[in-house]
């Protein structure tokens, strides 16, 4: 009976043991899982984190180039609005004048089919170029612009220069090309004898651009035979 007892307590000891094991090697597993999805949360929090990271990187470089964007708009504005200004600003005959003065150079080119002469234009009145071709010496809105321009030529009553203006009839044509390479056509509406110190033929209040031929008269030298264009457009 002693012994029977000692069996069965034995017995219960083993199935005590054995469920011991059990439950030991499970919770083991359950830890290693716990483990392993502990470290793949943190492995998918960590991915997030670097996407996240990575999306507002994006974000910020979309924003700088947006900003850059504007701030080169604002440049080509204010170029746009410099070129604009400069366009728009409107210059006094005496500045007009002395800047084509200060070319010092050939500032266009005249032809008078009337008279067949087809020459160069000099941008002031000095004495040696005068000698050679006709000058440029006022305006009161710039060459082949609204306004009126004045060129002096010398009558040399050998038909050279504006020997033969004198032949120029209202209604005929001449041409000037001007240091731009514009040219365009003038029609003769008027043709006049006045004094040489008159000047009062150059009209500013001009919508469309006239130039004024000048020479003196076959006669003497103290008058002037004025020959006015105005350019066809």
């Amino acid at each position: 009976m002693k012994d029977r007892f000692i069996y069965i307590v034995l017995f219960l000891l083993s199935i005590i043991a054995i469920f011991t094991i059990i439950f030991t090697v499970r919770l083991s597993i359950v830890r290693k899982d716990s483990a392993n999805s502990i470290n793949e949360n943190i492995l998918v929090i960590d991915n997030q984190n670097q996407s996240l990271v990575v999306g507002i990187e994006n974000n910020n470089k979309k924003e700088e180039k947006r900003e850059e964007k504007k701030e080169e708009k604002k440049e080509d504005n204010k170029e746009e609005n410099k070129e604009e200004k400069k366009e728009n600003v409107v210059l006094d005959p005496a500045t007009l004048t002395q800047q084509i003065y200060a070319m010092n150079s050939e500032i266009g080119t005249l032809y008078i089919p009337r008279t067949g002469l087809n020459t160069s234009i000099y941008s002031n009145s000095a004495v040696s170029k005068m000698e050679k071709m006709p000058c440029f010496l006022y305006t009161t809105g710039g060459l082949n612009k609204p306004g009126a321009s004045l060129i002096v030529g010398h009558n040399r009553r050998n038909g050279k220069l504006f020997s033969n203006n004198k032949k120029i009839q209202e209604g005929d044509e001449f041409y000037f090309k001007d240091y731009e390479g514009k040219e365009l056509k003038y029609i003769v509406y008027k043709k006049f004898t006045t004094t040489e110190d008159d000047m009062s033929f150059l009209n500013p209040d001009e919508t469309k651009p006239v130039i004024a031929l000048s020479c003196c008269t076959d006669a003497n030298d103290e008058y002037r035979i004025i020959v006015l264009g105005r350019a066809e457009i």
